[in-house]
């Protein structure tokens, strides 16, 4: 009581700006278009995620969004990938032979595309796919433990990511990639934003409380995809399931 009837207000260094004046002068400034990884989608370096209800073929989605950027592909046949290059896909459930066959099913069907054959071998390296599914690689799809501190996951993955510059780094799906008794949810975005890279969440079960602090969050519905950014607001753009390959409509 003696310290605070000795102070004064005017001298409080909390006191000296009150409200949110200066937020509401500062201007908003989105991504320039060159800052895109998919134009009009998706930017370069934001955290992304992908969900869906009782709707399946989001790791389909997300495949066909990965050699998007790893081959110089149009995402959905119409959004260009403005920054190709190197991809990592982990999934931790999908054995490496369903994500083979999901691949060549997608080669397959993506054949009408002009020199699809000639892109993918000129980018090999571009997309590395790695299945946790079987423990083979002697680590747990961890990124983090129970305290929120880094596994020897995370090391390595921020090690592949710095060292090959990678675009883009799919999880799937991301419930895999922390312990369900994390105790600081929020421990999992402070460490996914220390790499540089768009990062895409695979959500396995929708609406996911893991999933409301991403820059771009999408979801599968029965008439197609729906965009929420904090960018470019809220957008829906038509898509169905072929023969399994989701398609634009």
């Amino acid at each position: 009581m003696t310290i605070t009837a000795n102070l004064r207000i005017d001298e409080n260094p909390f006191a000296q700006q009150l409200g949110i004046s200066e937020w509401q002068k500062r201007a908003f400034v989105p991504p320039r278009p060159e800052e895109y990884l998919i134009d009009e989608l998706i930017p370069a370096n934001a955290l992304v995620s992908l969900q869906t209800g009782e709707i399946f073929g989001k790791t389909t989605l997300a495949t066909q969004l990965a050699m998007s950027v790893a081959f110089g592909l149009p995402f959905l046949d119409r959004y260009r990938c403005l920054q190709p290059g190197k991809v990592l896909f982990i999934n931790a459930r999908d054995t490496d032979e369903d994500s083979h066959r999901r691949f060549k099913r997608l080669v397959r069907e993506w054949r009408s595309l002009p020199e699809l054959s000639a892109r993918i071998d000129e980018n090999l390296d571009n997309l590395t796919h790695i299945s946790l599914f079987d423990e083979c690689f002697g680590v747990s799809p961890h990124l983090v433990d129970v305290s929120g501190s880094m596994t020897k996951t995370y090391a390595y993955l921020h090690q592949f990511s710095e060292y090959f510059k990678c675009k883009l780094i799919v999880l799937d799906p991301i419930e895999d990639f922390f312990p369900e008794n994390l105790k600081n949810i929020s421990e999992i975005y402070l460490k996914l934003r220390q790499i540089k890279s768009t990062v895409l969440l695979v959500a396995d079960r929708s609406r996911n409380e893991a999933f409301h602090k991403v820059e771009v969050g999408m979801s599968i519905a029965e008439n197609g995809l729906r965009i929420h950014s904090d960018y470019l607001g809220c957008r829906d753009i038509g898509m169905a399931m072929g023969a399994g390959i989701w398609l634009p409509n």
